[in-house]
Formats: C-alpha cells, structure tokens, sequence
C-alpha cells in the first residue's frame, strides 16, 4: 500500500512524500517491534525502512552487505495516552506539494554531513517533524508520533574513520561494557555518557558531543533462518534537560540486517520522557542499556 509522510510544521506548508508499492529506485522493508518485553507496554513501534543504493545501478545489490547504501528509518511511535498510534485524514483537504525522491535524497544528505560545501549543525534526526500516512483501503491515515533519522551503510575495515550515521558492519566489535572500562580508564573521574540517564544536564566535560558521537558495532547475531545480522549501539549521552526529548539519541540500539534494513532496536528517548506512563523505573531503563536489550521484529 502506498505511505506518505507529511510535514507537521505550522509555520510551514505541509510537504508529502509518496512512496510507492513497488518504488523504482529503492527498496521498502516493514517490521512491527513489540514494546511489552523492553518497556513494559503492550504496543509496538512501527519502522519504515527505505533502502537507497549509492548508484541507480545497484539496487539489485543492496542485499550485498558490500554495497554502499544510503538508508531512510521512519519510526512509528506508539501514542502512550490514547493507545491509538494513527489517525484517519481527509487527504483530499490537505493543501501541499509533493515532495520527490530527489527532495528526500537531499535531506538524506544535508543529515549524514554529505556535502562539502554545508555548514552543520548538531541536528541530525527529525520527531514529530514529519508523520507517515498510509492507505487502508480507501482511507488514509497518519501517525502521532514519527521520528526520522538516517544511515550511511558503508562497510570497511575499523582503520576507516566512521562519522555519527554510519553503519559499518566491518567495524571491530565493542560492547557498551568493554567501552565502558576503556573510558573509565581514560576519564577515571567521569561517568560513562551513555549511563548519565536521569543526571543533571552538562555536569561533566569528558564528553565531546559532536567530535564523540558514533554508532559501534556490539556484535554479530545469527538469526533462526540462518541469515547474520549485525547489532550496534549509539556512543553519545543524555544532556537535554528532563522537559525536552533526548531526540539525537535516535534509535539508539539497533540491529541491522544487510538487504532488509534495520529489524530490532530500543527508542529510550521516547520511552524514557514518558516514564510515568510505563510500569517500569529507572534502574530498569539503565540495565536495558548496559545489557543492550532491543525489541526485535517478530518475523525474526
């Protein structure tokens, strides 16, 4: 079925980016994650993979994990005070234009540093900013909540400088534990970023927010089908005051499958801000981290 995600900017006109069954230039994967298991609520979160090649000429290699692809992740967050994750729309009253694959493509760059000749700010993922629609039947719908990032997928050996948006699955593996004892003995007086969940904003220095940032490779995984996935973790911190989401952050545990986009992951952002609506606390939120919990999509 075709989707569209729309701009939710009042200050703006509203933009739709249709995408179709059977796109010509790059490939659709959908997955459902569950939430019950991670955060304790019986909902899910919906992810819209998008997968471009690099080259028009090798989108029949995108399932090489070889290939250099350019990846779009649209994540449908599920709306914790109504339990009800869309909502129906009159498309014919929405007044827009239509935004191309070359608009998305462009946004795909000026988010993973893509091109020279821009001045970048730390901004790399979009919440709220843009919803999905999709069409059931002869209805369209759009999500609450939808959070969009991107990912550069460029697979090389770890000597090969990795910047924050690239997944490399030839990196040397690391856990969060291991990196965790290597800063620890670094900065021996600082806690570890990725565990100041909760901490007061900016009460530490050994933190280089925009030098710092990555996503490392944790480890390789074996699916029940036999395929081989990759799972990865986000090395950057909490340092948003507790009002504000920790949106950078992103999908901050994720597994990756090479051809299929990403299949499993963890949104604490999100999960995180709205505690309160969750029977969870927060030691459970830092042990999930330390453990590299994710939800998986129940096809694998």
């Amino acid at each position: 079925m075709p989707l569209l995600f729309v701009t939710v900017n009042l200050s703006a006109k509203v933009k739709y980016f249709i995408i179709p069954d059977k796109p010509a230039d790059y490939v659709i994967n959908e997955y459902k994650l569950p939430t019950a298991e991670l955060y304790g609520v019986n909902e899910h979160v919906e992810l819209f993979c998008l997968t471009f090649p690099v080259l028009k000429s090798q989108k029949q290699n995108v399932e090489n994990p070889h290939t250099d692809c350019n990846l779009v992740l649209l994540s449908v967050l599920p709306d914790l005070e109504t339990n009800s994750n869309w909502m129906e729309i009159n498309i014919d009253s929405l007044k827009s234009d239509i935004i191309t694959d070359s608009n998305l493509k462009r946004l795909f760059n000026l988010n993973t540093f893509s091109e020279f000749d821009q001045k970048y700010g730390a901004k790399t993922k979009y919440f709220d900013e843009y919803q999905v629609i999709k069409k059931r039947g002869n209805k369209y719908f759009t999500s609450k909540h939808c959070l969009i990032q991107f990912f550069a997928i460029r697979n090389r050996p770890s000597v090969f400088q990795n910047i924050f948006g690239t997944i490399n699955i030839e990196q040397e593996p690391i856990s969060i534990i291991e990196m965790e004892q290597l800063f620890k003995k670094r900065y021996p007086q600082s806690k570890f970023p990725v565990y100041t969940i909760g901490d007061t904003p900016y009460d530490y220095n050994s933190f280089d927010f925009l030098r710092d940032r990555k996503e490392y490779l944790s480890k390789v995984i074996k699916l029940k089908n036999n395929e081989v996935a990759y799972q990865f973790w986000t090395f950057t911190d909490w340092h948003e005051h507790l009002h504000n989401y920790e949106l950078e952050r992103g999908i901050d545990r994720f597994v990756y499958l090479p051809g299929k986009g990403i299949i499993g992951g963890s949104f604490d952002f999100y999960f995180y801000f709205n505690r309160k609506k969750l029977p969870i606390k927060y030691t459970d939120f830092l042990n999930n981290i330390k453990e590299e919990r994710v939800m998986m999509a129940d096809t694998y």
